[in-house]
């Protein structure tokens, strides 16, 4: 909502998804006035300290971490080091949603976020190991509360995950 704030807390997000938080074109985040913060990454992995003071502040209503390293330098997160991170934020910041990018990594451990602390996990199983899973293209899981956030913006006001171009897959 206008007044809230975004915080990557592995650094710049991916070049698409930027414009989306960031961008000047119809529809941006920034344009709803919707705040961007980020918390670099120190030596290829998340900043624990530098993240819980960031995400402590109210105004923060979304932490967002980027699980595939994308096109930067570092490895990809862990589900070790992401629950490290989710623990401390809803230490810091019991009402924020933790959001994990979770393209490339499905199916690559033995857990998965939400199992470590993340409320929504999102991504492209199209791509991935075989595009029949999400034949939308792209999925979201998580907790009851985050995913229906999530699908009051994925569809209409009101009408929530009830309809869409899901082909039935809600």
């Amino acid at each position: 909502k206008t007044g809230d704030v975004v915080l990557s807390a592995t650094g710049p997000a991916y070049d698409t998804l930027m414009n989306t938080i960031t961008g000047d074109m119809a529809g941006s985040m920034k344009q709803y006035g919707i705040g961007y913060r980020q918390v670099e990454m120190k030596d290829g992995l998340p900043d624990i300290p530098a993240i819980v003071e960031a995400a402590g502040k109210p105004d923060v209503k979304l932490v967002f971490i980027q699980r595939s390293k994308g096109y930067a330098v570092r490895e990809s997160l862990s589900c070790e080091q992401i629950g490290e991170v989710c623990t401390a934020v809803h230490q810091a910041n019991p009402e924020a949603v933790i959001m994990v990018d979770n393209c490339y990594g499905e199916f690559v451990e033995e857990l998965e976020p939400t199992q470590v602390g993340a409320d929504l996990i999102a991504g492209s199983l199209i791509k991935n190991p075989g595009g029949g899973m999400a034949e939308s293209g792209g999925y979201i899981a998580g907790t009851k509360r985050a995913v229906e956030l999530a699908g009051y913006r994925f569809t209409a006001v009101g009408v929530g995950l009830e309809i869409g171009a899901s082909l039935g897959q809600n």
